[in-house]
């Protein structure tokens, strides 16, 4: 596991970023997006990073039909259903809506289908 930290900004220094010239001289300006964004993404910081390793504030429930709902501190969801196949199926509701299938093969392969 990483421990990830934001990185904190001086007072008064936010998006300054310092130019070094090729002859050695250089400047300091301070920089911001431009690009007009569709969509904004989603940031990269410490909260994101550490969610992807599993430490994100969440409920887990068991569910009467034997699926599992684990809701996260920005009320997504991820229920994780065992099919009577064998195959586990994970449907993430957040902005958008992920469904991941795992089956097991007899063979002892993997197989998992994202859509």
């Amino acid at each position: 596991m990483q421990e990830f930290i934001d990185r904190i900004s001086g007072e008064g220094y936010s998006g300054r970023k310092k130019i070094t010239h090729e002859d050695g001289s250089s400047e300091f300006v301070f920089m911001e997006n431009a690009d007009e964004p569709v969509e904004t993404g989603t940031p990269i910081n410490r909260a994101a990073l550490m969610a992807i390793q599993g430490f994100q504030a969440k409920t887990t429930t068991f569910n009467d039909d034997g699926s599992i709902t684990e809701t996260n501190s920005d009320w997504h969801t991820l229920t994780t259903t065992f099919n009577d196949d064998g195959s586990i199926t994970e449907t993430f509701v957040g902005e958008k809506t992920i469904t991941k299938t795992t089956s097991f093969g007899d063979d002892g392969n993997i197989t998992e289908v994202i859509s």
